[in-house]
Order: structure tokens, then C-alpha cells, then sequence
């Protein structure tokens, strides 16, 4: 079959058009797919341009179709659509969205990075958590649920990162590996964690290892827009941090001038010849105690005597309180004093009233001293026999005084009673001179003791 000549110009001029017609889509990016047409915002592009690559993973996936700049004052953005040209690709949530230059001086191509696995450890004595369990981090002073977590794990202390060790306590950890999916938000690459209940449910709440704050990241966009750097702004910033370096070294070199080196370089050699003379001072110091042991082990004994003497006059002193004999005596002489003091009661106008009470103290303090003699004599027993048998006449005296006062209190011979109450107040002072002649006599034991 033979095609005529206009026919054949017919079909070439068609195929000549097609040809032109793909050339023009192909020199400005567009595409022949039915799929999405995604669009992002960037400051900066970077010199990007339509029909550049799209890659995920280092494959070719889509193609850059416009790239429409939006000026308005501060708030002016580069407007960059793109479609995804492979059927069986779909960008995840929260996926990084960057410009990247293949080599120095390549061609300029958009990066898709799916979001990354992160993980934590936990100690294995918290609450375990299961997978597809809420991540929560702290954002401008609340909290939000970021992530998931796809993957649990139980290690042992020793393969965790040695820069994350101290946090657990335990020989063995929880890994857990999370995936953030909140656009925008960019997290350290080490984090710490903690198994917490919140809202009725458990959740994995992280936070950076320095607690630094992280804000809230505020777009619309499903996708983290990671901007491009310069290499204006990468060498802006290579300035700036050798500008700050400068500053330091001129602030250290204004500290460690020539007065100051030469101080530290005394206060150096000060410290050598401090730590020599303490060496020399402890060495003597020891053979000092070494030279003395024998003076401080016989210190040691005395004072082992000593004590042991204390213990023994403990002992003769609970004896003495516990003796029979003694104690009835001092309670019989208690109480004819106080039975005393009752029956001067209605007759101490009749006489002196402040020499009777200072005679009848001075006696009752008397004996209490002669008491404690007693007491601190205990391992006389002739003496304390004595004594007790002294104390027991005075015992007798007061109750006869006592008792004389009681007859007087009772007759009804008016002419009698000053007569009789004169008696008594000179029997009480002479009861204080023989008391106190009697205190006398122990005054060698209470200076001995």
C-alpha cells in the first residue's frame, strides 16, 4: 500500500509539532502526570528552577514545575510546586524538604528525606511502654504528642551510647525507636526519656540532655522546609566565629599578661617549696608521735585508772544509798524538820524571827553537807557508823525540839510561853554551833574529794 506525498508531509509535520510541543513542557518542568501537584514555601531556593530533579534517597521521583517568587516586604517566600512523577512513591508526613547541589558546581535538585528513626533508653525498671505508644515532648511551655513509637527493645547497659550511660541505673535498658511526625519540628540527635501516665494513657516524654526549650514549629505545610545555606552565609558565619575567637584570645592574652605570668610562675614555685616544707613538717611530725608512743600508752593506762577508780567510787556511792541503815535515818531526819518547821510556825513572832530562820537553815544545810561526806567516805565503814550515829542525835534533838514546842503550843500557862520559846531559840543556835563544828570536821574529806 502506497501512501501519497501529502500523507507523508502530513504525518511528518504532526510528529514535528508533538516533538515541539514536549520540548516546550520539558524546558519549563512540566510533567505528563495525573499525580498531585505538591506545593512548599522556601526564603531561598538557591538558585532552583523548573524541571529540576526531585529525589528521595538518591532516586529520581518528581520534577520542580514552577518556581514563582512572592514579594511582600518581610514576609517575602519563593512559591515552589513539584509533582511526583513515580506512581508508587508517597512522601510521608512530616518529611524534610531540602535544595541540595549534586558535587561543588552541579545542578541544583530537591531532597526528600522521610522522617528517621530516633531512639532512647529507658531503665528497665519503668513502666514498659508497646509500640504505636504517643511520644511526647515539651513545646513553648506545653505539652504535645509528636510522634509514635515503631519499635521496642530490650539491651543490655553495656551496648548503650557511653554519652547516655549515667542516666541508667539498671544492667539493663528499653530501646525505644520513635519517628516524629509534627511538621516543622526539628529535634537534637541525642534525647532523654521517661516513661510517664498522662491524659488516662502512657506516653514516652522526651526532652533534650541539656533541657534547652524548643518552640512550637507554626506552618501549614505537611512537610519540615529545611532552608538552604549560602555559601555567603556558611563563610558570614565562619566570620563571625572567628571574629568571637579573636575577641577570646584577646581577652585571655589581656589576662595573661607579663605581671600576671610572672605571678603565676612565684605562686607556682610557692606551692613547690609549701609542699616541700609540709613533707619535711609531716616527717617530723611522725617521728615525733613515733618518739612519744610509749609516754601516750602510759597516758592511756592512767587515764584506763582513772576511770576505773570513778567506777569504783559509782559503785560505793550506790551502796551507800541503797544501805538500810542509813536511809531511814535521813528520812526520820526530813521529816522532824518538817515537823519542826510546823510547830515554830505559831510561836516565830516570839523570838528573833530572822536570826531563828537563819540558824535553823544554816543547820539544815549542815546537814546535807555532812551528808555528802558520807557519801564521798564510803569506804570507811567505822566512820559512816559514826556518822550515822551523829546525824541520828541531831535527828533526836530536832524532835525533841519538836516536841517542846508542841507542849508549849498546847498549855495554857501564857506566862510560860515567851520563856519557852527563848529556850528553843537558843537550843536552835546552839544546835547551829555544834552543827557547824561538826561540818568542820569533815572538811579535809570534801577538799579530798
Amino acid at each position: 500500500m502506497k501512501f501519497s506525498s501529502s500523507f507523508k508531509v502530513g504525518v511528518l509535520s504532526l510528529l514535528a509539532l508533538t516533538i515541539f510541543f514536549c520540548t516546550v513542557l520539558w524546558v519549563k518542568g512540566r510533567a505528563f502526570s495525573s499525580a498531585d501537584r505538591i506545593e512548599v514555601q522556601f526564603k531561598d531556593v538557591n538558585g532552583i528552577r523548573p524541571g529540576s530533579a526531585v529525589q528521595m534517597m538518591g532516586l529520581r521521583v518528581g520534577q520542580v514545575e514552577e518556581v514563582i517568587p512572592v514579594v511582600d516586604g518581610e514576609t517575602s517566600y519563593v512559591k515552589l510546586k513539584f509533582v511526583i512523577t513515580n506512581p508508587n512513591v508517597t512522601i510521608p508526613r512530616a518529611s524534610m524538604l531540602s535544595i541540595q547541589q549534586s558535587g561543588l558546581i552541579g545542578e541544583q535538585f530537591l531532597e526528600i528525606t522521610p522522617p528517621k528513626l530516633k531512639s532512647v533508653y529507658l531503665s528497665d525498671n519503668t513502666h514498659p511502654l508497646e509500640k504505636n505508644t504517643k511520644v511526647q515532648i515539651k513545646l513553648d511551655d506545653k505539652y504535645y504528642d509528636v510522634g509514635i513509637i515503631r519499635r521496642t527493645q530490650i539491651l543490655s547497659r553495656a551496648v548503650i551510647p557511653k554519652n547516655l550511660q549515667d542516666g541508667i541505673n539498671t544492667n539493663y535498658a528499653y530501646k525505644y525507636d520513635y519517628m516524629i511526625n509534627l511538621p516543622g519540628l526539628i529535634l537534637p540527635e541525642f534525647m532523654v526519656g521517661q516513661s510517664v501516665y498522662h491524659n488516662g494513657e502512657y506516653k514516652l516524654r522526651i526532652k533534650p540532655l541539656d533541657d534547652s526549650p524548643i518552640p512550637y514549629p507554626h506552618q501549614t505545610s505537611p512537610y519540615t522546609v529545611v532552608e538552604p545555606m549560602r555559601i555567603a552565609d556558611f563563610l558570614d558565619l565562619q566570620y563571625q566565629a572567628a571574629e568571637s575567637l579573636t575577641e577570646t584570645n584577646k581577652k585571655i592574652n589581656e589576662l595573661l599578661n607579663e605581671s600576671m605570668v610572672a605571678d603565676l610562675r612565684q605562686s607556682v614555685e610557692n606551692i613547690k617549696v609549701l609542699t616541700a616544707k609540709a613533707s619535711s613538717t609531716l616527717g617530723k611530725a611522725e617521728l615525733l608521735i613515733d618518739e612519744s608512743r610509749k609516754d601516750l600508752n602510759a597516758l592511756m593506762g592512767m587515764m584506763n585508772d582513772v576511770s576505773k577508780s570513778f567506777n569504783d567510787l559509782s559503785r560505793n556511792v550506790n551502796n551507800i544509798i541503797s544501805d538500810p541503815q542509813f536511809k531511814p535515818t535521813m528520812l526520820q531526819t526530813a521529816k522532824s524538820l518538817s515537823k519542826l518547821a510546823d510547830e515554830l510556825t505559831p510561836i516565830i513572832g516570839a523570838v528573833d524571827a530572822q536570826k531563828f530562820a537563819s540558824d535553823l537553815n544554816v543547820t539544815v544545810s549542815n546537814i546535807a553537807e555532812i551528808s555528802n561526806s558520807i557519801n564521798r567516805m564510803s569506804k570507811d565503814e567505822k566512820l559512816k557508823n559514826n556518822l550515822i550515829q551523829t546525824i541520828d542525835n541531831v535527828n533526836r534533838a530536832l524532835c525533841n525540839i519538836s516536841t517542846t514546842l508542841e507542849v508549849v503550843n498546847n498549855t495554857k500557862d501564857k506566862a510560860n510561853i515567851k520563856q519557852v520559846v527563848q529556850d528553843a531559840s537558843v537550843t536552835v543556835s546552839n544546835l547551829r554551833k555544834f552543827s557547824e563544828k561538826l561540818n568542820k570536821r569533815f572538811l579535809l574529806f570534801r577538799l579530798l574529794f
